[in-house]
């Protein structure tokens, strides 16, 4: 990856998905998150402040260092357990069913492999678990 990819993209990113009018979304969907989370395409954090006191550990996935690194700066004392973790949706590094809930907020069309990244998710869901999920269009 280039210097564009790596450093301005993240930026870009981040930038557009603050935007006001997304709170909205984020504060229907995830506060119902709880017990042991996944988070795909974290990103920079946005959705940390949303979340309730029924998560134990958060787990963010992403693919961008840089992002990664803009959530580490964010992260607030009284934020539920967190660990980051560079990786793909494609290959989540975690057990089968190893996880209460699996959150994705407007990520699912930036994955190259979207039905892989679904099938990878139920993998790592437990049986009962949940995937909460904002979307704004289809995956190619």
């Amino acid at each position: 990856m280039g210097f564009y990819q790596d450093q301005i993209v993240p930026l870009l990113i981040n930038l557009t998905m603050r935007r006001r009018d997304l709170a909205a979304y984020r504060s229907r969907v995830i506060p119902a998150a709880d017990g042991r989370v996944l988070e795909i395409g974290i990103g920079s954090g946005l959705n940390l402040p949303f979340y309730s006191r029924n998560v134990e550990r958060l787990i963010g996935v992403d693919p961008s260092p840089k992002l990664l690194s803009m959530v580490r700066r964010n992260l607030r004392p009284d934020a539920p357990s967190v660990e980051l973790v560079e990786g793909s949706a494609e290959a989540i590094p975690l057990e089968n069913g190893s996880v209460d809930t699996v959150v994705t907020t407007w990520t699912l069309c930036s994955i190259p492999d979207a039905d892989r990244a679904l099938r990878e998710m139920h993998r790592v869901l437990r049986p009962t678990g949940r995937l909460l999920f904002i979307e704004h269009g289809r995956a190619p």
